[in-house]
């Protein structure tokens, strides 16, 4: 959460982090109050995130942060989530996954009536053959620089805590085809965007800057308790 929040904040290219949880994690919406997740197991390590939605049970999946200049991608956020969605459902097309786009119905907002992101599909949300939820995403912009952080989470494997989504492995060998879907998810947004595809690491001033939102605030108590 701090590297997303400190790629967020520093003007540069478009940046696309793809990562996993260990431990496996539960990881709250802005909005969300703690007290909403009392009866999550006991030891369940817990986050706030820096976008809206609801709760993610973050456990074998892949989670995707793209942080971009607000220029690169459309004004409108419905014709955000559509561009960077049908991305991704032709990533998961790449591996052998069959998805659809959710074209209408109401959007998740920032403040969800459900406190699980996947338990119930909005608009441009990417859902099975049956209409579960399998890619689903926040997105937070900020001013001065204009720039936009869009989250997201693909299960590869169904939580035992949150049964009801869809994985990855409903229809492939999740382990299997991980690093092609790691590859693919890069390369289809970036074409998306207009942009090629360059590995890269941290630079010591991105890391500090994360170390410092660490401290201040998405490893402060006071701010996973702040609602």
């Amino acid at each position: 959460m701090a590297i997303d929040e400190a790629l967020l904040r520093q003007p540069g290219p478009a940046v696309l982090r793809l990562y996993g949880w260990r431990p496996h994690a539960v990881s709250l919406g802005y909005f969300q109050p703690l007290a909403a997740f009392a009866d999550l197991p006991p030891g369940t390590e817990v986050v706030r995130r820096s976008t809206g939605g609801g709760a993610i049970w973050h456990g074998d999946e892949l989670t995707f942060a793209l942080t971009a200049d607000q220029a690169l991608l459309p004004r409108a956020l419905d014709a955000t989530y559509a561009l960077l969605h049908d991305a991704l459902l032709l990533a998961l097309a790449d591996v052998g996954v069959a998805a659809v786009r959710v074209p209408d119905g109401t959007a998740c907002g920032a403040r969800p009536a459900s406190r699980w992101c996947f338990e119930h599909p909005g608009r441009h949300d990417l859902v099975d053959a049956s209409g579960r939820k399998l890619v689903g995403s926040a997105q937070r912009r900020i001013r001065g620089p204009a720039r936009v952080l869009h989250h997201g989470s693909i299960v590869l494997q169904r939580p035992a805590h949150t049964p009801f989504v869809a994985a990855v492995a409903d229809h492939v060998d999740a382990g299997a085809a991980a690093p092609a879907l790691r590859a693919a998810v890069a390369a289809r947004l970036a074409a998306a965007l207009g942009a090629r595809v360059a590995r890269d690491a941290l630079t010591a001033a991105e890391l500090a800057a994360a170390d410092g939102f660490a401290a201040a605030r998405f490893s402060a108590a006071s701010f996973l308790a702040a609602r």
